[in-house]
């Protein structure tokens, strides 16, 4: 039997401490790597080989980097200056309980909000209450809790379990090829993406947004220092992602299909300066007309523009086609009247029956934002989202669900009626120039491909995130899908 002096025992304790804290690490690793599974959703699933290859490379290298970084951040200086191993577990296990509860709260906020939280992540972490509580109830709550206390039993179970047989972690022979192996996969999934931004290859651009904290190396500047690419015509491509092609183009033909439009419910738009909104519901409620109130709708801040999106259910790319996509010249019938008052509320001015659908739009004369964020009032609207909408998807609604003509609506529209959103609803507007897409809570304005801003949609926050190229290629194919390039 080995006897070990005190001050032996004294001298190995801060080693084993150590080495303790990187087999602690390695097992709060495996902890995230179940936590962060849950961003991969359908959309951001590769296609090809190279995809899946890199997506497997930056799951594991980029939570291995972030294990790593809290450990040499927090535990490691906790050793040094305080090793006593008791004090340690026990305050290692509940710092890296909290990492992993704000791994968890970051991958609700990018499946509910679509963006990831920041190092000022208090707002956004009641943004994602929000949406989960409107979903969930209480449940959010208690879901929240217990996950908090299975990452907090997790953690003493391995601090304790690491620590009773750390000889025996100590004496396992493949632990260096383990480590290299981790760092490895950190370093190739960053080479990789080098390749893939140089190539523009959209497998692997769709993956740059979908984990926390991550900034992958880009080609433009370390490949034109070294002359491989010319980096004029890289920027070149890179915005042409963006931005719409000036070439001509022309209106695909308009399909009227065989829809009974008789004796059916008018749709009455009216458009009023937002400090008469209490007038407006004021009457509403008087005339006991049954209205869902909403705060999500977006609009364009140029008025003309947003007539066009009521009287044509298109976005603004196709104002020139103006008389063309007039839905009441199309199909030969008065179904649309929208009315824009630029003074009091007077609601013997508006044009409406009892069984008619109305909505009152209230603009915001002194936003000076493209696109912004307003209140809507709907009356004799059904499943109306709790998500962003626009102008286009209440007229959609209208003709699909309140008419039952989704022919013309899957032929001549380009958005959605609120009864077929889902959680991947891309919401696209255009109005002189700008383009802006809002996905979930990610609200991206582009001009001349030129990303302006990126911020949240409910409160107008900067989201400091990777741009995700596939939402952008999916919100500008669908804004262009009515329009054919002139032959030259």
């Amino acid at each position: 039997m080995v006897i070990k002096l005190k001050s032996q025992w004294e001298t190995e304790q801060p080693f084993n401490l150590l080495s303790w804290g990187h087999w602690f690490t390695f097992a709060n690793l495996i902890l995230a790597l179940l936590f962060s599974s849950f961003y991969m959703v359908d959309y951001t699933m590769p296609e090809t080989f190279a995809g899946w290859l890199y997506l497997v490379l930056t799951w594991v290298g980029h939570f291995s980097f972030l294990a790593l970084s809290c450990f040499i951040l927090t535990i490691f200086p906790v050793i040094t200056i305080f090793p006593y191993k008791r004090h340690i577990r026990g305050v290692s296990a509940v710092m890296a309980s909290i990492f992993q509860l704000y791994l968890f709260l970051d991958v609700l906020a990018y499946r509910g909000l679509g963006y990831h939280l920041t190092s000022s992540s208090f707002k956004q972490i009641r943004e994602v209450e929000d949406v989960y509580v409107a979903m969930m109830g209480d449940s959010y709550f208690l879901m929240v809790l217990t996950v908090f206390v299975f990452i907090l039993a997790y953690q003493f179970l391995v601090s304790n379990l690491t620590w009773k047989r750390i000889h025996q972690l100590q004496s396992f022979k493949y632990k260096n090829g383990l480590a290299s192996s981790l760092i490895g996969a950190f370093f190739l999934s960053h080479f990789f993406h080098i390749w893939g931004d140089a190539t523009l290859n959209s497998d692997i651009a769709k993956q740059s947004s979908m984990f926390p904290a991550h900034y992958p190396l880009t080609a433009k500047t370390l490949l034109a220092r070294y002359e491989l690419i010319d980096l004029q015509e890289y920027k070149s491509s890179q915005s042409n992602r963006a931005v719409l092609s000036e070439s001509e183009y022309r209106l695909i033909p308009t399909q009227v299909p065989s829809c009974d439009f008789e004796d059916q419910p008018k749709l009455n738009v009216v458009m009023l300066p937002i400090k008469q909104q209490l007038a407006a519901q004021t009457w509403i409620k008087n005339s006991n007309l049954k209205f869902s109130f909403n705060k999500e709708l977006n609009v364009p801040s140029d008025l003309s523009s947003l007539i066009f999106n009521f009287s044509s259910g298109l976005p603004g790319l196709y104002e020139d086609f103006k008389e063309q996509v007039n839905i009441n010249k199309q199909l030969s019938v008065d179904l649309l009247s929208v009315q824009l008052m630029a003074g009091d509320f007077d609601p013997k001015s508006i044009d409406s029956k009892i069984s008619d659908k109305l909505v009152v739009v209230f603009y915001d004369e002194d936003n000076e934002s493209p696109f912004y964020r307003t209140n809507v009032l709907l009356v004799g609207f059904e499943h109306i989202p709790q998500a962003p909408f626009s102008p286009q998807n209440i007229v959609a609604s209208y003709l699909a669900d309140g008419l039952g003509c989704k022919e013309y609506v899957k032929r001549n529209l380009i958005d959605l009626p609120f009864s077929e959103f889902d959680t991947h609803h891309i919401v696209t507007h255009y109005s002189s120039g700008y383009f802006q897409f809002v996905y979930k809570d990610n609200a991206l304005l582009f001009k001349n491909g030129k990303l302006l801003t990126n911020k949240t949609f409910s409160s107008n926050k900067d989201v400091n995130a990777t741009v995700d190229v596939r939402l952008i290629e999916e919100a500008v194919s669908n804004l262009t899908k009515r329009r054919l390039k002139i032959s030259q």
